[in-house]
């Protein structure tokens, strides 16, 4: 049972930490064209910003790793007077699925989140979402 329960944990890591879950639901599959992710988060303290920073360092690094040019993560604060409630904005920049998909079914991505499980607690009330650049109907 234990071991079940093991496993489950990492799984759960590993799909929140992925982007594959928002609000609790499934994301469907990545745009094939070129699109932005971004998570809207509530980091509550320094120590939870350094681990964050420390995911993301590891992130990009997988990313930089597979050959996936002008693709990073960065993380971004509320500047000035806050308006919302989220006060970090985790965004990332993809030129479509072919490189979404490499990147996060990689075995080098899943270990991320085995690596940084206090993760799936500061991603647990993001927003996420994907953006296509929207253009004029045809």
């Amino acid at each position: 049972m234990k071991n079940t329960r093991s496993v489950a944990r990492r799984f759960a890591i590993v799909v929140v930490f992925s982007g594959l879950i928002a609000a609790g639901l499934a994301q469907e599959a990545p745009p094939k064209e070129p699109f932005k992710t971004e998570h809207l988060l509530n980091l509550k303290s320094e120590a939870d910003v350094a681990a964050m920073l420390r995911g993301i360092a590891d992130q990009n690094a997988v990313v930089e790793k597979m050959g996936i040019r002008d693709t990073k993560y960065r993380l971004y604060k509320v500047f000035g007077k806050q308006n919302g409630s989220y006060t970090y904005l985790m965004e990332s920049s993809w030129s479509g699925a072919e490189a979404y998909d490499k990147v996060h079914k990689s075995a080098e991505w899943q270990a991320i989140s085995k690596n940084h499980p206090e993760l799936e607690g500061l991603m647990k009330d993001e927003v996420y979402n994907r953006y296509v650049e929207a253009r004029p109907a045809k």
